[in-house]
């Protein structure tokens, strides 16, 4: 018996000719658009305690329209008040948080890490200004890779819904970095 002869080219046009009648029966495939990935803030991973319960963000006052918030502090006030100073620490804040900023537990982390003398440390061991140490701790803290507990220490944390969060998908606190000493929680609740 002789072998059926194949013809390359009615094979692709039969294979091709079926295709577009399941396309057909079927319907077109969607076409996928891939989604950017949304930055996660320290606000949207939502943190336990009693710092995180209050959040700010940067606002100019009624009656300011297209003003920065920090020249709306400068113009009524002067640029040499706290307030103006305390509006230029919130906007680097800003920076770094996002929009939600953690006042509390921002300025608590900011105080310890200078009281405590991590941040001289790090400073040293890693050949940056103690104003850039402190930056880095806070660029933690946003990620969620540093939480304030509720008793004034500092702790290394994994963020829920990484491949090392809590089995439950809450946030781990893996070891405490900085223990809250007397004298800081004191300087942080005197005005």
């Amino acid at each position: 018996m002789a072998r059926k002869r194949h013809d390359l080219a009615q094979r692709r046009a039969r294979e091709a000719a079926r295709r577009t009648a399941a396309a057909e029966r079927i319907g077109p495939l969607p076409k996928r658009t891939p989604r950017p990935r949304q930055p996660t803030t320290l606000y949207d991973l939502s943190p336990p305690g009693t710092y995180y319960r209050e959040w700010a963000r940067p606002a100019v006052p009624q009656g300011m329209n297209g003003a920065s918030p920090l020249d709306a502090a400068v113009a009524r006030f002067g640029p040499d008040s706290g307030e103006a100073d305390t509006m230029r620490r919130f906007l680097a804040y800003a920076e770094i948080y996002g929009q939600q900023i953690p006042v509390d537990a921002a300025r608590h982390l900011e105080t310890l890490a200078r009281l405590s003398g991590m941040a001289a440390e790090a400073a040293v061991a890693q050949n940056m200004s103690e104003e850039e140490a402190v930056e880095s701790l806070h660029s933690l803290h946003a990620q969620g890779l540093l939480l304030v507990d509720d008793d004034g220490s500092v702790w290394l944390t994994v963020p829920p819904g990484t491949p090392y969060s809590a089995p439950d998908g809450a946030w781990a606190f893996v070891e405490k970095r900085m223990g809250a000493p007397k004298e800081a929680v004191a300087a942080l609740d005197s005005p």
